[in-house]
C-alpha cells in the first residue's frame, strides 16, 4: 500500500511538472517568444519548486539508494508544509483570478490540488515519522525565505512577479515585505503544528 502510494505520488508530480513545462514552452514557440525567458518563468513559481520537492521526496522512497537527502524525516515533513501552503494558498487566493482550459486545466489541477492532496495524505497517514525538534519550524523557513528573495530579485530584472501579493510594481516594497513577513509567520506556525504531529504519530 505504502509503496503504491509513493509510486503514484512520484508519477503524478513528475507528470504535472513535465506537462506544465511542455505547455509553457510550446506556447512560447507558437507566440514567437523567447523559450529561455519562458523556462525562467517556469522556475519563478513556488508551485513548481514545491512540486519538484514532492517529486524528489517520493523518488527517494521509490528508487532505493537515490536522493537520500530527500528521504530524511525533516525534509519530508518540511515538504509537507510547503506543498500544503501551495494547495491552500492557490485555492483561496489565486484560483479565482484565471480560468485555465484544456491541458492547462489538467496541469493546474495536478499541480495545485492532486499533488498536494496525495503528498499531505501520505505524510499524515503512511509516512515513517520520527520525533522532530521544534527548532525545525525555523529551519524550514530557509526555503520560503530564499524563494522570496529570488522572486524579488528576478522581478527587478524582468519587471514581472509570479504572484500578486509579492508584486512590487503594484504594491510597493513596504507592502510586499509586510505580506512576506506574515507568510513567514504562517510557515512558522505550520512548522510547529507539523512537529507536534510528528511527535503524536511517531513511526506511523
Amino acid at each position: 500500500m505504502k509503496k503504491s502510494v509513493q509510486l503514484i505520488g512520484f508519477a503524478t508530480a513528475a507528470f504535472a511538472l513535465v506537462l506544465q513545462f511542455y505547455l509553457m514552452v510550446t506556447k512560447a514557440l507558437a507566440d514567437h517568444q523567447s523559450v529561455l525567458s519562458e523556462v525562467w518563468r517556469f522556475f519563478s513559481y513556488m508551485t513548481i519548486w514545491s512540486n519538484i520537492l514532492v517529486a524528489l521526496c517520493f523518488a527517494s522512497l521509490v528508487f532505493v539508494g537515490k536522493f537520500s537527502f530527500f528521504k530524511r524525516p525533516a525534509m519530508q515533513a518540511g515538504t509537507f508544509i510547503y506543498i500544503l501552503v501551495v494547495g491552500v494558498a492557490y485555492h483561496f487566493l489565486l484560483a479565482h483570478i484565471w480560468s485555465p482550459t484544456g491541458l492547462q486545466y489538467v496541469a493546474d489541477v495536478l499541480l495545485h490540488y492532486a499533488v498536494p492532496i496525495i503528498y499531505c495524505l501520505y505524510w499524515l497517514t503512511l509516512a515513517d515519522k520520527t520525533k522532530l525538534a521544534y527548532s525545525y519550524s525555523i529551519t524550514w523557513l530557509i526555503y520560503p525565505f530564499v524563494y522570496f528573495v529570488y522572486a524579488l530579485l528576478r522581478g527587478l530584472i524582468v519587471n514581472t512577479y509570479p504572484y500578486p501579493f509579492i508584486d512590487v510594481t503594484a504594491l510597493g516594497y513596504s507592502k510586499v515585505l509586510i505580506n512576506s513577513f506574515f507568510l513567514l509567520i504562517v510557515y512558522v506556525l505550520l512548522g510547529l503544528v507539523t512537529v507536534a504531529l510528528s511527535r503524536k504519530f511517531k513511526n506511523a
